[in-house]
């Protein structure tokens, strides 16, 4: 998720970072893709690896049962976006109970998975994973074979994930693989989790495999592929176990014990006593419904798998990031990605862009949140061992706990990367509404800019926003910002320091709409953590930067 180095303190136990400057030469887009006046949540995104250009995002909403799943469709990068949906199940007495998942392969197809249930009551409740394929760009939309878990486990699926092998030089190139957390395992049971499954069609999803268990009470997982046919599969247990990472190179004949690949977490895996009941959430009891799991992804080049995961302690939730070369056999060291003890980091997702092998993460953080009440999405960069924080709070809106029932976020974010496009999508709140909307950040990296004058940062939206100063940490004698306001008007800028009191103000100017850029002097400004504070039209928004 681009532009500006933040500071961030670790943990003692945690090596100290390598940071890389920031990317002045990225450009994005910011934009409500699902403004209506019902509930979306639960993003789900893919890039077309046939045409850049197109991206598909897909959300439950309140109506996905009566008129099908969503898929959100931009054919111009971001720029537009138009809505289809997908056929209704083939089985009519089928309900739809969203969880979207969605993949791209190397031919231009789309592969979105649902979660679908018959409704009938516990304990023989007989759920389904539904596929549906898109060869044309995300229009049109067909249903495939579904899984068919009440056949297989008389399951009910809850999370699926799907990804495509979309190595070259793999043995299983063009095979689609779907992981599920599965419930009522077993027919006149009682309640149960029955653990993590997987599947695999070869077929483009005219015939699946039987399903295969992994592992008991295991939730939150993501399944991806490596350069030979590698199968990765992790999951992050509610109940307390921790985070798991099952491995097989044998096109999933067998998988890896999942103690030795997740050795390295051992000190962070432990949940605290409790965080599942109830969901009370990362801020207390206007806190938000999250949970610290894993996100990976692999570098089909080198083969490196990129690693962030979650962790809860002491009211904290907190990131992690490690990677391994050898199949999980042994990584890295951990490298916190905390800014403070008192802000939240979760929900990651992590990305690599195949064609540049750039690695991106995107999560929810509340580094800015001064009145502990709030969070933003944010992306960050991973260079060799080195992370970059990027455009800090890129999201216009923060996402606000109004009470511990409304400030559900739709449990994760999402994102893609391909061909030095990058897109991060995530649930935001709006203001006064329990209801959330799916919004999309879509940046591409430009191969120039012209005397030394960064790229102008272009936003669609109805609020201003402010970036993070750059540079982050200010070693010289001047930061400059980019802001938007989408009216006239005008605006002031001022410096206050970590207690509140003011330190300096900048400068009043009257600005057009649109995007913009500023630059202050700082060089009489002592050494510090500041806010810097845009006033618009009675509203303000501050973003925190280091003067060393």
């Amino acid at each position: 998720m681009r532009g500006i180095v933040l500071t961030i303190i670790f943990l003692s136990c945690i090596p100290a970072l390598t940071y890389a400057q920031p990317a002045a030469l990225d450009t994005g887009t910011v934009l409500d893709i699902s403004d209506l006046p019902f509930n979306q949540d639960n993003p789900a995104v893919a890039i077309s690896r046939g045409n850049k250009n197109t991206i598909v995002i897909g959300a439950a909403t309140d109506d996905m049962d009566s008129l099908g799943m969503p898929a959100y469709v931009s054919t111009d990068r971001g720029i537009s976006w138009q809505t289809s949906r997908l056929p209704l199940p083939l089985n009519p007495d089928y309900y739809i109970y969203g969880e979207p998942n969605i993949a791209a392969d190397d031919a231009g197809n789309f592969y979105y998975a649902y979660i679908t249930d018959d409704g009938s009551v516990i304990p023989d409740s007989a759920g389904n994973i539904s596929i549906a394929i898109s060869t044309d760009g995300g229009g049109v939309w067909r249903n495939a074979m579904p899984i068919n878990i009440n056949i297989l486990h008389y399951g009910a699926p809850d999370g699926p994930c799907i990804t495509v092998d979309n190595s070259p030089s793999s043995p299983h190139h063009g095979r689609v693989y779907v992981v599920w957390d599965e419930f009522f395992a077993a027919p006149d049971t009682d309640y149960t989790d029955g653990g993590l499954y997987i599947a695999w069609s070869d077929d483009h999803c005219k015939t699946w495999s039987s399903g295969t268990l992994l592992g008991g009470t295991d939730d939150y997982q993501e399944v991806k592929t490596g350069k030979n046919g590698e199968i990765y599969v992790s999951s992050s247990d509610s109940l307390g176990i921790g985070h798991e990472l099952f491995v097989s190179t044998d096109g999933g004949t067998t998988f890896g014990s999942p103690a030795e690949s997740i050795a390295p977490f051992s000190s962070y895996s432990q949940f605290v006593t409790g965080f599942d009941s109830g969901f009370t959430g990362l801020k207390g009891a206007a806190g938000f419904l999250a949970f610290p799991y894993i996100s990976f992804d692999v570098d089909l080049a080198s083969n490196r798998i990129h690693l962030v995961y979650g962790d809860y302690q002491a009211d904290v939730a907190t990131l992690y990031y490690l990677y391994s070369d050898n199949n999980g056999a042994t990584w890295s060291p951990e490298e916190g990605i905390q800014e403070t003890s008192s802000s939240d980091r979760f929900d990651p997702s992590v990305s690599v862009d195949q064609k540049t092998h750039e690695v991106y993460v995107t999560f929810y953080s509340s580094d800015f949140d001064t009145k502990n009440d709030s969070v933003a999405p944010y992306r960050m960069r991973v260079r060799d061992t080195a992370i970059q924080m990027l455009d800090a709070g890129f999201s216009p809106y923060s996402v606000e706990a109004t009470d511990s029932t409304a400030p559900y976020i739709g449990d994760h974010t999402s994102s893609d990367a391909f061909d030095s496009v990058y897109v991060g999508v995530w649930t935001q709140n709006r203001a006064g509404y329990n209801d959330g909307d799916v919004f999309a950040f879509i940046s591409t990296a430009k191969a120039a800019v012209q005397q030394g004058v960064e790229a102008p940062f272009v936003i669609h939206s109805s609020n201003a926003w402010l970036s993070a100063p750059y540079p982050n940490p200010a070693n010289g004698n001047s930061i400059s910002l980019r802001y938007y306001i989408p009216h006239a008007s005008e605006i002031n800028f001022d410096l206050f320091d970590v207690t509140g009191r003011m330190v300096k103000h900048f400068t009043s100017l009257s600005s057009d709409e649109g995007s913009n850029s500023v630059e202050f002097d700082i060089s009489n400004i002592s050494s510090g953590t500041y806010l810097i504070r845009m006033t618009s039209n009675g509203s303000f928004m501050s973003q925190k930067f280091v003067i060393q």
